[in-house]
């Protein structure tokens, strides 16, 4: 027969017990808050939970960029956004705010074990960036020293390339206009608009939405923007 002090006292091991279970059952939440499925925009850029996530630390090429591989011309922007695409596969995706400079809206992502950017930097389809992680830096050497990716071959740095600098052998090549506008409605529906379209000059790209410009259809398509609904178009006019 169970004493009065044990008859009184079994009740806290249930409490005790349900504490555990919820502690363990929000620390699980947490980390699932961080995980998720990933879409690749381009080689530095992902979109996860609905959000635009820059990769921390390293800067791809474009995805309308060219490199040069001998006298051979490539998409190397298409070729650092395949690759992204294969690291991520149907992994989910980690991503967390850097530690290093809390300035910087980039993002350490992983799958599993694998940091993305320091995975495209040791395969050759991105830069680091001056200001990275020295580890960041050192895959980029090793790539370099390799070979691999656009080291194989001549690049503008995709930073010079948004500022409009090309390879001297690019300039003598008709120029291409990147005046395809992709734009954001009210609803988050991405699409692009193209010259003519009777709204391409009445919408200005407004790149605190996440509103950016294309080179081409296929860039804008690869991105994620598609041609409708129209019905956007007329939610995002002034």
């Amino acid at each position: 027969m169970k004493t009065r002090f044990e008859r009184r006292s079994l009740p806290w091991f249930f409490v005790i017990f349900l504490v555990l279970v919820i502690s363990v059952i929000a620390e699980h939440a947490a980390a699932e808050a961080h995980t998720s499925a990933a879409a690749v925009v381009d080689g530095d850029t992902l979109e996860v939970n609905d959000k635009t996530v820059r990769l921390y630390g390293i800067d791809a090429p474009e995805l309308g960029q060219f490199c040069f591989n001998g006298a051979k011309r490539y998409r190397c922007g298409y070729e650092a956004a395949l690759a992204l695409t294969k690291l991520v596969g149907s992994g989910p995706v980690d991503c967390q705010p850097t530690p290093v400079d809390p300035k910087d809206d980039g993002q350490i992502c992983s799958v599993g074990l694998v940091d993305l950017a320091e995975a495209m930097l040791r395969r050759g389809y991105a830069v680091a960036q001056p200001s990275a992680l020295a580890i960041y830096r050192r895959a980029e050497s090793d790539s370099k020293q390799s070979r691999l990716g656009i080291w194989r071959g001549d690049f503008v740095l995709p930073w010079e390339w948004k500022a409009g600098h090309r390879l001297k052998t690019q300039n003598d090549e008709p120029s291409q206009a990147c005046d395809i506008k992709g734009i954001v409605s009210n609803k988050g529906e991405r699409v692009y608009l193209v010259r003519s379209d009777p709204e391409h000059a009445d919408i200005e790209v407004d790149q605190a939405r996440g509103e950016r410009l294309f080179c081409s259809d296929d860039e804008a398509e690869l991105a994620g923007w598609r041609r409708w609904p129209k019905s956007a178009i007329q939610q995002r006019m002034p």
